[in-house]
């Protein structure tokens, strides 16, 4: 499948999602105006990074596609994994690694998730099983985090999402300055591309 037909699909997703929210937001409005009631913003605080981390602990226990990921930081170069893969030298690892902690729980062999080393293929893959998050969407802790750091329509990069606390995304990444790394991005950041959504209870 051509980049330009992934293109389309993700443009009918795109515009069923804005239907969605325009109806929501109807609704929302019509509920506001008939009880008389507000919308209640809570102010976020300048918390660190490690006072956010506090929140996400308990997510991991039951994921262990985070574990597995989380189990790997530190590493550099990647040759654990682009050596699993089955590459001789090293390539752009991103990939790898997240294929490589996918191995891990039995997803690939379960035909739950891909074996992919070019990011490309690891997105049309949940983008065609219509496994599929919109940049934009709240994912969850487990989802693959696809960047298009350009915003050119590529799919440039890869991580697994570690957990969402408030607008923000947490995130292990692989190859991320040729290290595994914990990262965090705002939910609605131009860079991101989409989420892939691992069923593994689905086999394909």
């Amino acid at each position: 499948m051509t980049d330009e037909e992934i293109r389309r699909i993700l443009r009918k997703k795109r515009k069923r999602q804005l239907l969605k929210r325009r109806i929501i937001s109807l609704i929302v409005a019509a509920v506001i105006a008939v009880g008389g009631g507000f919308l209640a913003g809570r102010a976020l605080g300048n918390r660190t990074y490690a006072n956010e981390m506090k929140k996400i602990v308990s997510v991991v226990e039951d994921k262990p596609i985070i574990n597995a990921a989380i189990g790997q930081l530190g590493n550099k170069g990647g040759e654990p994994f682009w050596s699993w893969f089955g590459f001789k030298n090293r390539e752009e690892w991103c990939a790898c690694f997240v294929s490589w902690c996918e191995d891990q729980c039995g997803f690939i062999e379960s035909g739950s998730a891909p074996k992919f080393a070019l990011v490309s293929d690891g997105a049309d893959w949940f983008v065609l099983r219509d496994q599929w998050r919109l940049m934009g969407d709240t994912p969850e802790p487990g989802d693959l985090i696809f960047f298009d750091w350009d915003q050119d329509g590529g799919r440039d990069h890869v991580g697994i999402v570690t957990a969402v606390v408030d607008d923000k995304v947490f995130t292990v990444e692989g190859n991320s300055s040729d290290l595994c790394r914990q990262k965090r991005y705002s939910i609605d950041d131009p860079v991101i591309y989409g989420y892939g959504v691992i069923k593994p209870e689905q086999k394909q």
